[in-house]
């Protein structure tokens, strides 16, 4: 059998008769066997009530003559204890918080299996780590070790290891770089014009012209256009004219052709004239 204790309050000094009301019911559930008065706490009184169904209950308080002193929700359980009354249902508060127990609040943030102790004391311990992955002694080492990255967008705070080159190094590098490896068509190294050896052969001089020993003339070189007419009149000079080859012909032609015949004459010395004909033959 179980006795259900259930405090509520009311004005002191009260004949009282408490009833138990269903939630929602105007059937009296069962009437308190007995209502005494707290001895130090003036209007606390207790209800004793005897096998009452666990449940939600309002509890209704009257005085001898019936008139209503108080009315209170309470929840019983079928068990023998004290029960408070509150002016709201302590089930109708509870159902905006969270009733759930151990097992329900481990199941709610994905502890189901086990509870956080025992999931924590699951972990790998640092021997435990270190025995799965790197040692401490293999850690990463900034100062020894490298690392290599695919794009660096952000070189903020970096710096050279070695001093770069100077303006002079530079120069070096690439006026000293050999000519073989650059003469790939159409690149700047393939187009510049480049010497079969070491001989310096071309000079520019003060006024801005280019001096050089000329080995050999390509076909079609010294033409008319591409010489002054001085240069032709130096030539000439040592060559015959017009004029001179036309003087030279009028005397040429003076002289007897092979096959004419020609006739002389000779005065002696005693004043007679004599004649004779010259044929001029070919030679054999």
């Amino acid at each position: 059998m179980a006795t259900q204790t259930v405090e509520f309050a009311a004005a002191p000094g009260q004949t009282i008769t408490a009833r138990l009301f269903a939630a929602g019911s105007d059937t009296v559930v069962q009437t308190a066997s007995a209502v005494t008065e707290a001895t130090n706490r003036d209007g606390v009184y207790s209800a004793t009530f005897t096998d009452a169904a666990a449940g939600l209950y309002k509890i209704i308080a009257t005085n001898a003559g019936g008139t209503l002193l108080a009315q209170w929700w309470v929840d019983l359980t079928l068990t023998t204890a004290t029960f408070q009354s509150y002016e709201m249902p302590v089930s109708v508060m509870q159902s905006g918080l969270s009733t759930l127990d151990a097992a329900g609040v481990r199941s709610a943030v994905g502890m189901a299996s086990a509870n956080l102790d025992t999931q924590i004391a699951d972990l790998p311990t640092v021997a435990e780590f270190e025995a799965r992955t790197l040692l401490a002694a293999a850690y990463f080492d900034p100062t020894l070790d490298t690392v290599t990255v695919g794009t660096n967008n952000d070189k903020t705070g970096y710096s050279l290891a070695v001093t770069p080159p100077t303006a002079a190094a530079v120069a070096d590098a690439v006026w000293d770089e050999a000519t073989s490896g650059h003469t790939t068509s159409g690149t700047y190294g393939g187009q510049i014009v480049r010497s079969t050896n070491s001989n310096v052969t071309v000079q520019i001089t003060g006024s801005n012209h280019i001096a050089a020993d000329v080995h050999e003339f390509q076909a079609d070189v010294l033409t008319s256009a591409a010489t002054d007419e001085t240069f032709v009149s130096e030539v000439q000079s040592g060559l015959a004219t017009s004029a001179a080859l036309a003087e030279a012909k009028t005397e040429i032609d003076k002289i007897p052709r092979q096959g004419s015949t020609h006739k002389h004459r000779r005065i002696s010395s005693d004043g007679a004239t004599k004649s004779a004909v010259v044929t001029i033959e070919a030679s054999p």
